[in-house]
């Protein structure tokens, strides 16, 4: 955490590269004896279960609402720093205005308590609470610096033995150095300082007798290593870390560039304690800003050598929705909906090899879609203290949460239900969670490894049907469905097929016309080819299009006419097996090009392939030519209506082309600038004309803007 309100934009401007793995890795359970759920059916350790981060909640607003985290499946609670901490514009407890969320992160003393959260004795309650309920208690931790309020700090920290500050400039040749020993904008504090690291110990000991079971490092990176160049490398770590909690974790926030990456240490710190995976947060926001990343691309987490199950994994956290108000920009997470937010949760939360956190947002700043988003206000009711809003007990974050405890020691499995819009992420034979990230509804028709039988979708109580390796039912767009053999949610019982009706109709040899690829057939989907009896066209066959993941052929050898010189073709299913090579195939092309500048051909395949003979593939080897262009300035008349038939030309567009401008006195009808009667004679208009053109089965829509001065006479 920084204090600037845009500080980690430089952190994670290559978050959008980063990918994430949804392989099929086995998961191990507690190796305690017994189940590794306790009575709640939490898990019993923090490590492997999820973390529910109650940012800004005050002790008492935690303990409140113990019951229900408790009951939403969540094995923790993060609190914000619970020491005392900077008074910043007079107590003001607003999150954003009057007080400063950030304040919290501005040590004064390590004495227990502070104006935001509440007393000890609160904090002490409010353990006390959380394990009635089977819940763990994880305390955020800034050690690493003070408030830039050098006078608040108290006495016996300022003036500690060896000094409390380092004096170093960051201008060092050495990264490691810069970033372990000095912190821009916040006093960077002597860690090295055995002083130090007692007065640190010593606050992790009296909070974990309060009742902490773990800790949250904040900005961990920041302080050394005990093998770090011997000039600046320190105890610090293995002395803290030896207080008596159960499970601690540093954000180690991963670095822009290889140098950054390589000064931060992610691994090294792993094998000490768990740390942050942001790079996997921010692939899962790329996911909902592009629509990047399919079942078969996401590999791994990333992580730069750190074990999984060291890792500590989200959709956001408070750095990325407090410090970034962008929309749009996966450095940020404020512009993901509610809905985004659970559907995200799901992808992270029905896999068990990592420690997972939700992050709470503010009470009041709910959002159900991408409009009531920019629409409300990032920091809701703005009341340090509140708890959160509900979107961490909605039915869809509770059924996953349960589902993930369940499902503890099954192996894991990642697919797309035939496009990126939808992942399903099967555990075993024991349950799936199905994720719709589209508009539309997804019917599902699908193989599965899920044991036969019927179940309840835990988050809306819809039926599916598991049978002879499909389940089919419907998961409603935007919506998660949670699948697994939960007694009250499951039955081996499967409905009977309907009786087959007998048929009088005269048994004919059918001739059958060729096959035709569905609309609906592309690489990234399973679709079907068809063929009508040429008979009776309401007979027809299907069968379905080999999953195809890629076409590559040598384009150095290609050109248009050049038949004799086809280039070498290969083939790959989407496991990247290659299936096609070399010259096992023809090329098909078209009579003429459709536009300057696109060639789109033809591959056919010699022989059966994958049970298809014939299957063609179309190629096109451009972009979208559509140029769109204007002329600088035209002239109307004030007097009469004027039609300016030539102020915009179009070339090449692909489907039909509509216009509009953003002038109400120069409108646009039919491809024609009208210019309205009546404008002031002499005066000159700045009209942009939006040109969009519908596409067709190669190209997506396409919109092109110009602009146009038109001078009145």
């Amino acid at each position: 955490m920084k204090k600037w309100k845009f500080s980690l934009v430089s952190l994670m401007l290559t978050l959008a590269l980063v990918l994430s793995v949804f392989a099929g890795l086995a998961v191990t359970a507690s190796a305690d004896e017994g189940s590794p759920l306790n009575e709640f059916g939490l898990v019993d350790k923090v490590e492997g279960g999820s973390i529910l981060h109650c940012w800004c909640w005050s002790f008492n607003s935690i303990k409140e609402k113990m019951k229900t985290i408790s009951d939403s499946g969540y094995s923790a609670v993060q609190t914000s720093p619970i020491n005392e901490v900077y008074v910043g514009d007079n107590g003001g407890m607003q999150l954003y205005g009057d007080g400063k969320w950030y304040y919290s992160y501005q040590p004064t003393s390590y004495k227990i308590g502070n104006y935001m959260l509440g007393t000890e004795d609160e904090f002490k309650d409010m353990c006390a609470e959380a394990h009635k309920y089977g819940v763990k208690v994880i305390v955020d931790v800034v050690a690493n610096h003070t408030t830039p309020t050098k006078s608040a700090v108290a006495s016996e920290l300022k003036n500690i033995e060896g000094g409390l500050y380092h004096n170093d400039s960051g201008n060092s040749d050495d990264e490691r150095r810069n970033m372990t020993q000095w912190y821009n904008g916040l006093p960077d504090v002597n860690t090295q300082n055995p002083k130090y690291q007692q007065l640190v110990l010593d606050f992790l000991k009296r909070a974990v007798a309060d009742g902490a079971d773990g800790f949250r490092y904040d900005t961990a990176k920041h302080i050394e290593l005990p093998d770090d160049d011997p000039s600046y490398a320190s105890q610090f770590w293995p002395t803290v870390l030896e207080n008596g909690s159960t499970f601690q974790y540093g954000e180690v926030l991963q670095g822009v560039n290889t140098s950054e990456k390589k000064a931060s240490r992610l691994k090294s710190y792993s094998e000490i304690m768990h740390v942050t995976a942001s790079g996997y947060g921010g692939s899962i926001r790329d996911y909902f800003l592009t629509g990047s990343g399919s079942a078969t691309t996401l590999k791994n987490y990333n992580a730069e050598g750190a074990a999984n199950n060291s890792l500590v994994t989200w959709v956001e956290s408070h750095d990325t929705y407090a410090n970034g108000e962008t929309p749009n920009n996966i450095v940020s997470s404020y512009w993901l909906t509610n809905d985004q937010i659970r559907i995200g949760w799901a992808m992270i939360a029905a896999r068990s090899d990592t420690t997972t956190l939700f992050f709470s947002r503010p009470y009041g700043s709910e959002a159900t879609d991408q409009k009531s988003r920019y629409d409300s206000p990032i920091w809701g009711t703005n009341h340090i203290g509140d708890a959160g809003d509900d979107n961490y007990c909605h039915p869809e974050v509770v059924a996953v949460n349960k589902f993930r405890n369940a499902m503890i020691g099954e192996s894991e499995t990642l697919a797309n239900a035939g496009s990126k819009k939808y992942f399903m992420v099967t555990r075993g034979t024991r349950g799936v969670v199905i994720t719709n990230n589209s508009d539309d509804d997804l019917e599902l028709n699908r193989a599965t490894t899920i044991a036969q039988g019927t179940y309840t979708d835990a988050s809306y109580g819809g039926k599916f049907v598991v049978k002879n390796g499909t389940i089919t039912g419907t998961v409603k767009a935007h919506q998660i469905a949670v699948l697994y053999d939960d007694p009250e949610l499951y039955t081996t019982e499967v409905p009977e097929d309907p009786p087959t009706e007998p048929t009088t109709e005269a048994p004919h040899e059918h001739r059958w016309g060729s096959w035709t690829v569905s609309e609906k057939a592309t690489v990234d989907s399973d679709g079907v080819e068809k063929r009508v009896c040429l008979d009776d066209p309401e007979h027809f066959e299907t069968r379905a299009i080999p999953k195809i993941k890629s076409i590559s052929y040598n384009k150095s050898k290609f050109t248009y006419n050049g038949k004799n010189q086809k280039p070498s073709v290969t083939v790959k299913d989407r496991t990247g097996k290659v299936l096609v090579n070399g010259t096992d195939y023809k090329l098909v092309y078209p009579s003429s090009p459709k536009n300057a500048g696109l060639y789109v051909m033809s591959v056919e395949f010699k022989g059966s392939y994958a049970g298809v003979d014939d299957y063609q593939f179309n190629i096109v080897t451009a972009k979208n030519p559509m140029t769109v262009t204007a002329k600088k300035t035209v002239t109307a008349n004030s007097k009469k209506k004027t039609t300016i038939k030539s102020a915009v030309t179009v070339k090449k567009a692909q489907g039909k082309v509509t216009y509009k401008t953003n002038n109400k006195k120069v409108t646009v009808s039919s491809g024609k600038m009208i210019v309205q009667k009546g404008l002031k004679k002499g005066k000159t208009y700045t009209v942009k004309v939006t040109v969009t053109a519908k596409g067709n089965k190669n190209y997506k829509k396409l919109s092109k803007t110009v602009s146009v001065k038109v001078k009145v006479k």
